[in-house]
């Protein structure tokens, strides 16, 4: 691809570098990495994560949740608005992206934190006619809520990452441009060779990846279930969260001290997590895409999901979809995943969505704008 002239793009996200626990920090990390071949590229967030890094003062989302562990806190926070880390993240990203941006101008602005960064990137287009450029990550997730607020916006050029989703857009929004592009992995880091964590478990080891939080949609409540049904299996979960000693107690209950473990490491860390396991599952719900499966097919391990139309897309045939909210068939799903020689075909599936390859396909959309 030729450019005559580099575009500067200006990627939005304050949660970038402050931590790696969310996909959207993590996207808007690789993307500004991997569109840097093609365009100026500023990442402006609140904490240094790399040389394209613009580091601008604001409350992330990650710091709010902090405070959120403190129980009077949370009930402080919580007692006007459902979701205050991402309204103060969006207030205070506000209140200084907007003045940076009104004088450090951009050809295009690439909001990757919801409302607040279209919010800020809306007052920008008002005044300099500076295109938006959005990825709705949170696809359908309660029947399309979060995306047909933020269609309010109106972007440019809206991404989403499947073809039901763009039929769902066009269906509200006729006029709004969309196009269909997934998510990326990391294929450098995110492969078979190289450390393995050691967990120390007896059997074959499954790996679930994700917040332990009751109240979220990841439902790793009925992966523990499900692994209960089987003989010489283990269970390794791989997050933190507030719900950590319930999960506990839950795992202790039905699978005994021996058969599991939850364990907390750093980003840099989860590759060897991903290495030192038989199979990987994740019976989200709603999930709008899943940057994890594409994480543990890249390290070489067959993926257990649930089966709606996304991720019958991602996994392909280097896994199981199933009923997961039926234990019965979700156990049998496992126990059929872990009994399969899958060969090389969970790394040629996640070898279809290198960040390299969805990089240029923004770039193609980007140098449109």
């Amino acid at each position: 691809m030729d450019f005559s002239t580099k575009k500067n793009v200006a990627i939005i996200h304050p949660e970038a570098g402050f931590s790696s626990s969310g996909g959207s920090q993590l996207s808007a990390y690789e993307m500004a990495e991997h569109l840097a071949t093609f365009f100026d590229v500023r990442l402006i967030s609140s904490s240094k994560c790399s040389e394209h890094s613009v580091v601008i003062p604001c409350i992330p989302r990650g710091k709010v949740k902090k405070l959120q562990r403190n129980k009077t806190m949370d009930w402080l926070l919580t007692r006007f608005v459902s979701n205050p880390s991402l309204l103060i993240e969006s207030i205070t990203s506000f209140l200084t992206y907007t003045p940076y941006l009104l004088f450090k101008r951009a050809d295009v602005i690439y909001p990757n934190n919801d409302y607040g960064g279209l919010a800020v990137a809306a007052v920008v287009r008002k005044l300099f006619k500076t295109p938006i450029l959005y990825t709705e990550r949170a696809g359908m997730v309660s029947n399309g809520k979060v995306l047909r607020r933020n269609l309010k916006f109106k972007p440019d050029c809206l991404v989403v990452f499947n073809e039901d989703t763009k039929n769902y857009v066009k269906q509200i929004a006729p006029n709004q441009r969309v196009e269909v592009i997934p998510n990326g992995v990391n294929l450098s880091l995110f492969s078979p060779k190289g450390e393995r964590f050691n967990h120390e478990l007896p059997g074959k080891v499954v790996l679930t990846v994700g917040a332990l939080n009751k109240q979220n949609h990841k439902r790793i409540h009925l992966a523990i279930e499900a692994i209960s049904k089987l003989n010489d299996v283990s269970l390794l979960i791989c997050g933190d969260g507030p719900d950590v000693a319930y999960f506990t107690s839950l795992c202790d209950a039905k699978l005994g001290a021996s058969r599991y473990k939850i364990v907390k490491v750093d980003f840099a860390d989860i590759p060897n997590v991903y290495r030192a396991v038989d199979a990987f599952t994740l019976p989200s719900e709603d999930e709008p895409f899943g940057r994890v499966y594409l994480e543990a097919m890249a390290s070489g391990l067959p993926v257990v999901a649930t089966d709606d139309a996304m991720r019958r897309t991602l996994v392909g045939n280097a896994g199981n979809v199933c009923d997961v909210t039926n234990i019965d068939e979700y156990a049998a799903a496992l126990a059929a995943t872990l009994s399969t020689d899958w060969e090389n075909k969970p790394i040629e599936q996640a070898a279809d969505y290198s960040w390299e390859s969805v990089a240029e396909q923004y770039a193609e959309v980007i140098n449109s704008l």
